[in-house]
């Protein structure tokens, strides 16, 4: 019996603890739905959004494309700024490659870091003009940026300029160097192979031996000593003249 009693105790006890934890449970469950309904809430709301803007920009985006085909202001802001964007990247790209990163006494890096920091205020001068509704405000501010921006890309095409000319004369120079050494080498080949018909190894300047100037074959025969010696042809040549000469 004393067991039994032991058993239903026990048992008393764990439905008394069930219930709280139970309670817990399902208020953490609440929670989790709640929080889950919120976020869900909040990314539906968001997206709305997003959607409502990306097609607000995209008509906006669509007018001022219809805009800028229509003749006037808008249009050749269109254009101004196209012509800016392509000048200042050309620019970009030739200066980039100038010899030790120097532009005559500009540094050429420093001239490209200019000009891109002019053109980036006035394309973002352009496309708040380009933005205006009203035309004559739109045409009136035009005139104003347009003479800043047709200097600019005046500079950046002056600097390209000077950039190939600069290329086009060290070029030139270097071509002539070359050019110059080719023909000297050239000579020298014409030089090396006249050597077989009368080239004197002796003279420095490798110009080719004169008949008039190197001895005879009659007379390398007939020194065959040092000269100051006698030989004993000669002495006999001497006595028969004296003969012929007491004869006479």
């Amino acid at each position: 019996m004393r067991v039994f009693a032991e058993i239903g105790g026990t048992v008393t006890g764990l439905s008394s603890l069930s219930a709280p934890l139970t309670i817990g449970l399902g208020l953490a469950v609440l929670f989790l739905l709640a929080l889950w309904g919120t976020a869900a809430l909040i990314v539906w709301r968001v997206y709305r959004r997003v959607r409502r803007w990306r097609g607000w920009h995209r008509g906006a985006a669509a007018a001022t494309r219809a805009r800028a085909l229509r003749p006037g202001p808008a249009r050749d802001v269109v254009r101004l700024r196209h012509d800016l964007r392509a000048e200042v990247e050309a620019a970009d790209v030739m200066l980039s490659r100038a010899k030790d990163g120097r532009l005559f006494i500009a540094d050429a890096r420093a001239l490209v870091d200019e000009l891109k920091i002019h053109a980036a205020e006035m394309d973002a001068d352009l496309a708040s003009v380009q933005d205006y509704a009203d035309t004559d405000q739109q045409r009136s501010a035009l005139d104003a940026l347009r003479p800043q921006v047709t200097r600019l890309i005046e500079t950046s095409y002056l600097a390209r300029q000077t950039m190939l000319q600069t290329e086009i004369a060290d070029r030139e120079r270097h071509l002539t160097d070359l050019s110059d050494h080719v023909e000297r080498q050239a000579a020298a080949l014409r030089i090396y192979r006249r050597g077989a018909h009368g080239l004197d190894l002796s003279d420095p300047h490798g110009n080719p031996a004169h008949p008039s100037s190197s001895p005879s074959r009659g007379q390398a025969n007939t020194r065959l000593h040092p000269p100051g010696w006698s030989s004993p042809r000669s002495g006999l040549t001497r006595r028969v003249e004296q003969q012929a000469s007491q004869r006479k």
